[in-house]
């Protein structure tokens, strides 16, 4: 994966629909679809190096990661970690926020 710093919205769009296998430190791996981006607050290209954004992914129900940093892999990106936050189930599964500013 790119170095996340650098990693934009575009880069995560081709990735929308795609699972992301999470590796907790302890248990079984967890697979994790990216169901949203979405760009959040102000962005002037003259002075912000990238759009700040929001990544939405949901999991299996009966199992809830805490927050935490997470080693994750793709097959469009690659691996890298990714600080996730758990912000509740909706009608499918758990949901996970990862926001990159």
């Amino acid at each position: 994966m790119k170095d996340l710093s650098t990693v934009t919205i575009k880069d995560f769009q081709a990735c929308l629909g795609q699972i992301f296998v999470v590796s907790p430190e302890q248990g079984e791996a967890l697979s994790l679809e990216l169901i949203q981006i979405k760009p959040i607050g102000k962005f002037d290209p003259e002075v912000d190096a990238r759009q700040p954004y929001s990544l939405l992914f949901r999991g299996p129900a009966e199992t809830i990661l805490p927050q935490h940093l997470y080693q994750i892999k793709n097959r469009t990106l690659g691996e890298n970690v990714l600080f996730l936050v758990p912000i509740g189930p909706d009608e499918s599964g758990q949901l996970y926020d990862a926001t990159f500013n």
